[in-house]
């Protein structure tokens, strides 16, 4: 919520320090109004359902549909620095334009661009094809398995020392490929990351344009080490060194695949480097899958809980400790973003689904106390008493 407050003052002052400044006042305002409702209007609602009982009741609405991502190495080039994978359905509208800004990058880095079509039926897949006579360019193609699958095949085919995302609906600026890996290469970097624009579109036409530039302050005032953590856990406009993504692919099947990022790269990473300048343009179409994936009445919104299980159950694969970090980012997770994308569905699902997010938390609960941001205080109480109308309420908040 603070970063939403701070990139809106951005555009409108271009000043970081007058935005960071206006977004703490703003939000102060905001945590005052959640205290009063939480010490004064909120009544407590204790879910009686047992960890048992809401599996079962889970289970019989929308099963974990238990995809595993199958892995397989990739030999390294050392001559490519980079490789560019985008993932493709539909969008031919604006296909050609897009592929081409990632073609006609102004830089000296070698790199290669991974194109997976994932099955487009709009005329998409013979503009991919148009591309496979360029030398830097792998053209895949691929019956449609969603956008986890097509990523994961393009890292099947990525040579590169780093690696980057770009969807296909999106822009980059023309020197996106030099910033990020000059940044990378000059620091050493594990990831490298640039800022970026959310462009909304409605007919065609741009109406907004919000710039996400990130401030050098800790907005989300985490006390664990979790400086990358105040950045979004989205795969694109970062390049990454392809070490991370030896032993951790996208879980096809699922919605919220992105969750992966902050908890199986982000905890992986060492070295990260935030580059202050917008280089990529995140378009919200009217048509965006990310209008369906936010709808909170739709049943496969329970993917959330069941991916969050599939990332943990790979992150003690990967031997990733169960620190302060991780149970930062579970709270984080099962607040801010799990709550808000099944809050529509019925009463009994919602309880069960806090029920077995509370199990998971009791799990990772550390046996020192973990310093927390003051609204994520509130939801472990809520979480640890099983109270779900604070639970609800703190998660509102964030």
């Amino acid at each position: 919520m603070i970063y939403g407050f701070y990139f809106r003052f951005y555009k409108l002052t271009h000043r970081k320090m007058i935005s960071v400044i206006l977004s703490r006042v703003t939000y102060f305002v905001f945590l005052c109004k959640f205290l009063i409702k939480a010490l004064l209007f909120t009544k407590k609602r204790i879910v009686k359902m047992s960890p048992e009982n809401a599996l079962n009741l889970i289970n019989s609405i929308y099963p974990d549909p238990m995809y595993r991502p199958q892995y397989r190495s990739v030999v390294m080039d050392s001559e490519i620095d980079l490789s560019v994978i985008i993932p493709v359905y539909n969008h031919a509208d604006v296909l050609d334009k897009n592929i081409r800004a990632v073609i006609n990058q102004k830089t000296g880095y070698n790199y290669e661009i991974v194109l997976v079509d994932d099955g487009s039926t709009d005329g998409a897949a013979e503009i991919v094809q148009q591309f496979s006579s360029f030398p830097n360019v792998k053209v895949i193609t691929q019956k449609n398995a969603g956008i986890a699958a097509a990523r994961n095949t393009g890292l099947e085919h990525a040579a590169g020392r780093y690696l980057m995302f770009v969807d296909c609906d999106d822009t980059v600026h023309e020197d996106i490929v030099q910033v990020l890996l000059h940044h990378a290469y000059h620091n050493d970097c594990d990831i490298a990351m640039c800022a970026h624009n959310l462009a909304k579109e409605k007919n065609g036409l741009i109406y907004s344009i919000i710039p996400n530039i990130y401030p050098d302050k800790n907005l989300l005032n985490y006390k664990n080490n979790d400086g990358i953590m105040n950045y979004a856990g989205l795969p694109w406009c970062k390049v990454y060194k392809r070490e991370l993504w030896d032993k951790v692919r996208f879980f096809p099947g699922y919605w919220y695949e992105d969750n992966i990022i902050q908890f199986l790269l982000f905890t992986q990473c060492k070295k990260f480097v935030y580059i202050p300048k917008v280089e990529y343009e995140y378009i919200w179409h009217e048509k965006n899958f990310s209008h369906v994936q936010n709808n909170d009445k739709n049943i496969k919104s329970i993917d959330n809980y069941w991916i969050l299980l599939a990332i943990l159950e790979k992150y003690k694969e990967l031997g990733l400790p169960a620190d302060g970090q991780l149970y930062t980012l579970l709270l984080k997770h099962i607040s801010v973003y799990y709550y808000n994308m099944i809050k529509g569905l019925d009463k009994d699902i919602v309880d069960a689904l806090f029920v077995l997010a509370r199990r998971t938390l009791i799990e990772y609960k550390k046996s020192e106390r973990v310093k927390l941001p003051f609204v994520l205080r509130f939801t472990e109480k809520a979480l640890l008493e099983g109270n779900i109308n604070l639970w609800k309420l703190s998660s509102s908040y964030q």
